[in-house]
């Protein structure tokens, strides 16, 4: 009977020691619901999200609690509740219109609420990202929309290949010229993988250089273009020094970091998308109309009568005129409609213990070329699990498979492997000329090394990734004392990637049958393993005093991040009829690169919070690394920052200013050294009837250190009527020190390629504002609005070793910029020389960095009805437009001829002054536009009893305007890839592109 009544006494006390809340969640200004709110109990762990009607219910333990109720774009609200009034809870959040209650990544294992943030990190969430404008890729995604940033493109062609720079130069050319990227604490391979393209299309003999190479010019796509945007929960930019050096050397460039989509607590919802669209060509430049008088004009140079060439080409124009076979070439080729295809469907939810998020995604986009485009497969599985109230793991796992044909565009030096370079020397009139016979054979231009309808139809370039990313992390609360909790944060991933490419030029090519071995194909191959291991412990303390609560995290762990790269190509020339493989080819090539590195480092850092007033941190990293000299030398990179809310002291007595932070930081990162650039490598070669090795033609400084960059920031943070307006305004001054170049050494050394030593010093100083402003706010019509202004200027402030100039394309005439003290690294100079601003018998003509940019961004929202439209102005800067020196050598310039007359435009000749070649590079983008119509609940509620929550149907679109003075087809490309000085230079690019896109959505 005594184990009887203990029994029913505990069953009654737990009957006793549960409740149950339930209530809704609404819009504050509208009244309407909020689907999706989560509610969440941090003391036992539990929690729940609202229904289609915002209704939810959580079963609570003991008499009472406190819930914290968040929804993305709102301030977060805690409520108490109790036993006794648990039910019919009605919860109002307000619009958070200026971010301020956003967390924001400040450490390895800490986040802060913006509103306490002590460096001006910019942040895109979801609704940025892909719920107004699907982006094609993650970097289309920021363009625009983060101050301090420039993006630039290899080209329009379809999967990507940008250049990201965050607040100016970073390097000269020896670290990474790319921010880190950091995808759910995974440390991400961002390379642009090599094809070999360059080398069968004849742009540049080389094989394998690393991707930050100058002679780079495969225009690949950038491995970001993976990731599908429709998963991305938010992206946060670390941009300088100040903010990114708790991730220490591989820093300097700046740190992006990207969290996906996790479920939630809550009814299962399942989500479907379809985009289907097209792409055009955002800008062409017409071609010059032939005329008899023109081609006399433009051919003949005999002092009387015509010579035979002349004739030979005004029979061909007559030809043409009466078969009707006069075409615009350039309209043939590029005037396409490339058909797009998005598929999406997730399915998230879960309850108190598990969560998950799974989603697939099918992405196909025709390229405005013929058999080009790109196509991404992706699959997403993250869970998370509770294993009980104070553990709890997340998984993270990304499958992709990417297929991508970027064609044939490009710089080629003159051998017919590049269609745009191609129709700069055809006229319209040869269409006829160069149509395929009833065989299918393609005649040989009279014109160029290449007819382009050939080149389109069968050269081959394709590259194929598998891609998996996968990431565990553990959280843990191993101790609680007093006021204190000690918790573990560790994670772990790895990033795999296999990429396979086939570039191929058949033999019956008309250029490659002037080749000592006609045909030519590539076989590459490329497997990277990056592996990230981190774990942290994390101390909160709350101190009760007299002046009020001082919040303390403590935070001291290590990290261990790895680099496997294999990559391998080859090349086989003189192939038989149909073939594709290397074995029975008349020449065959290898060439094989190996990378590993390790970096191992320890990071520590303390943060104090006095009643989100004063807020303060200070911290320090350790690291070492394989590609520094001495691998085992531990480097310090300090950081500092304060942050004091005025508003948020007594004292304070200004109503309408909810906001008034004043805010300062420092802090230093590292730049290692790319693979290679710390050893020496022995070459081989016969001595005698044995094989020798040969003494090594360069060398390394034996005082070599990393790159070091050092970051001082200062800013001014202002909220107005309740967050309605506000201003976020940021100064920094940044310098790169020990900046690694190649000393030129004396011929007596026996050394060719240089002494790789410390040579420069740079510094990049900018002004970053925001302005964003909700001049609408009611119940049935609303208005955001924002501008963001920004500018960077920079300059080499020291240099130990002799100037040196790095030409656009080994010809000084086409530009080049010189690494030069007191001047800006992106600077263009080039001839003529005139007596003023020389430099190295160079005059300065520009610079590659804009004066400033500029964006504005508006969101209307009308009843059921969403616009949304997004303008980006770049002003001044230069680009080096050589494409049109291909076009006056044709004759194919629009301006050729003065119009009306037959004269020719007086121009400088080919190879003359850099002065012909510069334009300037401003420009206005209409970045995105879109309008969406939400069909009302209670009309789905008739029509489907509850089963569809939401139905949205869309149009959108990028870069759908551009006016500009530029010559070429866009400002932004540069055919040089990711060269960090050579920024602004356009051979022959593929065409950009604009997109629409018409789309439904729809949530069961």
């Amino acid at each position: 009977m005594f184990y009887l009544w203990v029994v029913l006494l505990l069953v009654a006390q737990s009957a006793v020691a549960q409740f149950t809340a339930e209530g809704t969640v609404t819009d504050a200004q509208t009244g309407d619901p909020l689907v999706g709110a989560n509610i969440y109990h941090q003391d036992s762990n539990r929690g729940t999200t609202t229904n289609v009607d915002g209704a939810f219910v959580i079963e609570l333990p003991g008499q009472s609690a406190t819930l914290r109720i968040t929804y993305i774009g709102y301030i977060t609200q805690s409520i108490e509740v109790s036993a006794e009034q648990s039910t019919d809870l009605q919860i109002e959040l307000t619009s958070d219109i200026a971010n301020l209650e956003e967390v924001v990544v400040t450490g390895l294992a800490s986040s802060v609420k913006r509103s306490n943030l002590a460096n001006a990190v910019s942040s895109i969430s979801a609704k940025d990202i892909s719920e107004k404008v699907a982006p094609p890729t993650i970097d289309r995604a920021m363009q625009g929309k983060i101050p301090g940033v420039e993006i630039m493109s290899t080209g329009g062609a379809p999967g990507g290949g940008f250049n990201v720079q965050l607040r100016g130069v970073s390097t000269l050319g020896a670290g990474s010229s790319q921010p880190l990227y950091i995808v759910d604490g995974v440390y991400i391979d961002n390379s642009a993988i090599r094809t070999g393209r360059s080398v069968v299309s004849g742009a540049t003999s080389a094989a394998l250089t690393d991707e930050d190479d100058a002679g780079v010019q495969d225009g690949v796509a950038n491995r970001l273009a993976d990731l599908n945007p429709e998963d991305i929960q938010s992206i946060e930019i670390l941009k300088g020094p100040s903010a990114a050096a708790i991730y220490g050397q591989r820093a300097n460039a700046g740190v992006i970091i990207i969290n996906t989509k996790q479920g939630a607590a809550g009814e299962t919802q399942v989500s479907f998308s379809q985009e289907v669209g097209f792409n055009s060509p955002l800008k062409l430049l017409g071609r010059t109309n032939w005329t008899e008088e023109r081609i006399i004009a433009f051919h003949d140079d005999a002092d009387e009568g015509l010579n035979a060439a002349t004739q030979l080409e005004l029979d061909r124009f007559r030809t043409a005129q009466e078969n009707g076979t006069i075409r615009d070439l350039e309209e043939v080729f590029f005037d396409n409609r490339g058909v797009i295809n998005k598929t999406q469907i997730s399915i998230s939810g879960g309850d108190a213990k598990t969560r998950f998020f799974v989603s697939g995604n099918i992405d196909n986009e025709d390229g405005i070329i013929t058999n080009t485009g790109f196509n991404r497969n992706s699959l997403r599985a993250n869970l998370s699990h509770s294993i009980s109230d104070r553990v709890s793991i997340t998984s993270n796992t990304n499958f992709v498979n990417t297929e991508s044909n970027r064609g044939f565009t490009g710089n080629q030096n003159n051998t017919g492997g590049s269609l745009t370079y191609n129709l700069a020397s055809h006229p319209n009139y040869a269409y006829g000329l160069l149509q395929p016979d009833q065989l299918g054979g393609y005649p040989d231009s009279p014109y160029f090394a290449e007819n382009p309808f050939r080149l389109v139809d069968v050269a081959t370039n394709d590259q194929d990734v598998n891609r998996l990313l996968q990431s565990v992390i553990l959280k843990a609360d191993l101790a609680t004392f007093g006021a204190s909790k000690l918790s573990l944060d560790a994670q772990g991933g790895f990033d795999f990637i296999d990429a396979n490419s086939i570039v191929h030029f058949p033999e019956f090519m008309q250029f490659q049958r002037s080749q000592s071995f006609p045909g030519i194909v590539v076989h590459g191959e490329n497997r990277s393993l990056n592996t990230n291991l981190q774990a942290f412990l994390v101390l909160n303390t709350d101190i009760k005093s007299g002046i009020g609560n001082i919040n303390l995290t403590s935070q001291a762990g290590w990290t261990r991040f790895t680099t496997d790269i294999a990559a391998s190509e080859i090349q086989g020339t003189g192939l038989l009829p149909g073939q594709t493989n290397t074995d029975n080819a008349a020449q065959i090539s290898t060439n094989q690169n190996f990378a590993n590195t390790t970096e191992v480092g320890f990071a520590a850092q303390q943060e104090a919070n006095w009643e989100d007033r004063i807020i303060a941190t200070i911290g320090a990293r350790f690291d070492r690394s394989t590609l520094n000299l001495d691998q085992e030398e531990y480097t310090l990179y300090p950081k500092a920052s304060l942050a004091i809310n005025w508003a948020n002291f007594d004292f304070w007595n200004i109503n309408d200013v909810n906001l008034f932070k004043l805010r300062a930081a420092y802090g230093e990162t590292g730049g290692v050294p790319l693979f290679g650039n710390t050893f020496t490598t022995l070459g081989t070669g016969p001595i005698g009837d044995r094989v020798g090795a040969i003494a090594p033609v360069a060398s390394v400084d034996s005082d070599l250190k990393p790159e070091r960059a050092k970051e001082i920031e200062l800013g001014l943070d202002l909220g107005l009527f309740d967050g309605r307006i506000s201003f976020e305004g940021t100064y920094y001054n940044k310098t790169v020190e020990d900046l690694i170049l190649d000393l030129e050494p004396s011929p007596s050394t026996g050394l060719t390629t240089g002494i790789t030593t410390n040579a420069a010093e740079l510094e990049n100083v900018g002004w970053e504002f925001g302005l964003s402003a909700s001049p609408i706010l009611s119940q049935n019509l609303s208005w955001n609005t924002n501008v963001l202004w920004w500018t960077n200027k920079s300059e080499i402030t020291e240099l130990v070793i002799p100037g040196q100039t790095n030409q656009a394309l080994g010809f000084i005439g086409f530009g080049a910029t010189r690494i030069e003290e007191g001047v800006s690294p992106t600077a263009i100079f080039g001839l003529p020389n005139t007596e003023e601003d020389q430099f190295g018998g160079l005059t300065k003509w520009g610079d590659f960095q804009p004066d400033f940019q500029m964006s504005w961004n508006n969101e209307f929202s009308y009843s059921n009805f969403a616009f949304n439209f997004l303008f980006h102005w770049s002003k001044g800067g230069e680009n080096l437009d050589l494409y049109q020196l291909l076009l006056d050598g044709g004759g194919n310039t629009d301006d050729y001829f003065r119009e009306g007359s037959t004269e020719v435009t007086p121009r400088p000749g080919p190879f003359s002054t850099t002065e012909y070649y510069i334009q300037d590079a401003s420009y206005i983008k209409l970045r995105e536009a879109s309008l969406y119509y939400t069909v009302p609940t209670a009309t789905l509620q008739e029509f489907f009893g509850g089963l569809v929550k939401r139905v949205r149907f869309g149009v959108s679109g990028t870069d759908l305007l551009m006016f500009t003075d530029f010559r070429g087809y866009d400002p932004e490309v540069n055919f040089e890839g990711r060269n960090t000085l050579i920024r602004s230079v356009s051979i022959a690019p593929y065409p950009s592109s604009k997109k629409l896109l018409f789309s439904i959505d729809l949530d069961f």
